[in-house]
């Protein structure tokens, strides 16, 4: 037998209603606005700007006089200005290319654990004893 959803039950002419009415993406759509809104006042201030070595948010003369205190970045007004410029740029490009970069965690194949990626590769999974297909031949 069949489980039935809990909203299953609600449709019209055979075509289920979404309970929801649409609020869900009404939501989404809010969030997408206000981050974009967020971009458009970062830009245009002359108060905050990102740290162009680590990209956290701090205040512009700040960063100029004592530098960056996340990551202790210290640069001249130029270099700011060059950074500006070359984040912009990267911005406004269409597709920027992705490194492909592995990340350190991964999960084993066998049985799903997650492991050290390097470990894997070398040694196998610790968990159930899997050993990578280059090893294994």
């Amino acid at each position: 037998m069949e489980k039935k959803g809990r909203f299953s039950n609600l449709n019209f002419l055979g075509i289920p209603i979404d309970p929801t009415l649409g609020v869900g993406d009404k939501a989404l759509d809010h969030v997408d606005e206000s981050i974009e809104a967020e971009k458009r006042k970062e830009a245009v201030s002359k108060y905050w700007m990102r740290c162009p070595s680590c990209g956290k948010k701090v205040v512009k003369k700040e960063l100029i006089k004592k530098g960056c205190y996340a990551c202790g970045w210290k640069g001249t007004e130029e270099e700011i200005e060059l950074a500006q410029v070359k984040q912009k740029s990267q911005a406004s490009s269409t597709v920027l290319k992705r490194e492909d970069t592995h990340s350190y965690w991964t999960n084993c194949p066998e049985c799903g654990r997650q492991v050290v990626r390097e470990e894997l590769e070398e040694r196998g999974c610790f968990i159930c004893g899997y050993k990578p297909e280059a090893e294994a031949k």
